[in-house]
């Protein structure tokens, strides 16, 4: 059966055998949507002067580097954190601790306002470029690229990783960072929920068994039905998605509700397609499912990718996003705590889109 392996390093130097013998416990969380997050909890020691010292006091510093790697059977991963807070439990006689939280690096981007006009710029480069400013890889998908200068010249008044998630958000986008072959790397792309399952999780009876609760929201889903006035003419765009393009499963458990609408709030519009099925394929993952996994041969399960159900009967089993995996590591085993989220519509013919701004969160 396979063990989970943790390596700690605290501002580039790994923790020797006896600090991590200190360490009470370790908890990673990959989200869609949100920074990946880690902390570390480790007993404190005191001197003779009543000084409580700790292998983390290093990282008791705005924004201090910690890296954190799971690794179970051949599958790890690896979050490159910076430190955003701390926190001391003292007690005087017993087991005194200190826990340290951090962000993925994303939070370096998340610390200044901008004020930039990015003029004739396509959103793709945008990104590439703030990326690269800030030391990391970049997988970046491509974006239009048009004459129209309210659309493909914004201005940016947020910090850099605001702007990123708008512009993630009018393209469909996920926007996240991850270590990637070892090399912390921007990500800006669709997320494919109908790609190859990353394993295969048996519930209910199965080898994995343990409790699972899912809902289904019967109503979710909705038909697009998208104007939009094209900027600098008398022209109109139009567009309409039914939201199947990327159906998770043959049996519809939602029902589409049409909506009619000329806009989208809050950000700028870059075609009527690509925000016609964005707002559609979003609203189509009304189906949910929570379950955690503590079986000593349960694979390593990462966010943002699929897997398959098995051991629930034939309406939940089948193809599922992660939405979420929060790993908790003590000296008593790991767990991992799943969110899972499916389309819920059914079977349909393959759009254009992808997991159509579900990942940023932008209110259309």
């Amino acid at each position: 059966m396979p063990e989970t392996r943790t390596v700690i390093t605290v501002d580039g130097n790994p923790l020797t055998a006896h600090q991590l013998e200190l360490v009470q416990s370790v908890s990673v969380e990959e989200s869609l949507g949100s920074p990946d997050k880690a902390s570390v909890t480790v007993a404190m020691d005191t001197d003779n002067n009543s000084a409580w010292h700790s292998s983390l006091d290093a990282l008791v510093a705005p924004a201090t580097p910690f890296t954190v790697r799971v690794g179970r059977g051949g599958a790890s991963f690896e979050i490159d954190a910076r430190s955003v807070s701390a926190n001391w439990n003292f007690t005087p006689g017993g087991r005194s601790t200190l826990t340290v939280e951090g962000m993925d690096r994303s939070v370096e981007m998340d610390r200044r306002d901008v004020q930039r006009l990015w003029q004739d710029t396509t959103d793709s480069t945008i990104a590439r470029t703030l990326f690269t400013q800030y030391g990391l890889a970049a997988q970046v998908e491509s974006t239009p690229a048009g004459t129209d200068s309210a659309t493909y010249s914004p201005q940016q008044s947020a910090t850099d990783w605001a702007f990123l998630r708008g512009l993630a958000g009018r393209n469909g986008f996920d926007l996240h960072v991850e270590s990637i072959g070892g090399v912390v790397t921007g990500v800006f792309k669709r997320i494919d929920p109908t790609a190859a399952a990353q394993t295969t999780i048996r519930l209910g009876y199965g080898e994995l068994g343990g409790r699972a609760t899912a809902s289904v929201q019967l109503l979710a889903g909705q038909e697009v039905h998208l104007t939009r006035a094209v900027p600098g003419t008398t022209d109109t765009d139009v567009a309409s998605d039914p939201g199947t393009g990327h159906a998770m499963g043959p049996r519809s458990l939602g029902g589409a509700t049409l909506i009619r609408t000329h806009a989208a709030a809050g950000i700028s519009v870059l075609d009527a397609r690509t925000t016609a099925t964005a707002m559609a394929e979003r609203s189509a993952f009304g189906a949910s499912l929570s379950t955690t996994l503590t079986a000593p041969d349960m694979p390593l399960v990462r966010a943002r990718r699929t897997i398959t159900v098995a051991g629930l009967g034939p309406t939940l089993d089948g193809l599922w996003l992660v939405k979420s995996v929060r790993h908790t590591i003590t000296a008593g085993g790991h767990s991992q705590a799943l969110g899972l989220i499916r389309n819920a519509l059914g079977s349909g013919s393959a759009g254009a889109g992808g997991l159509a701004a579900l990942a940023a969160g932008v209110a259309l």
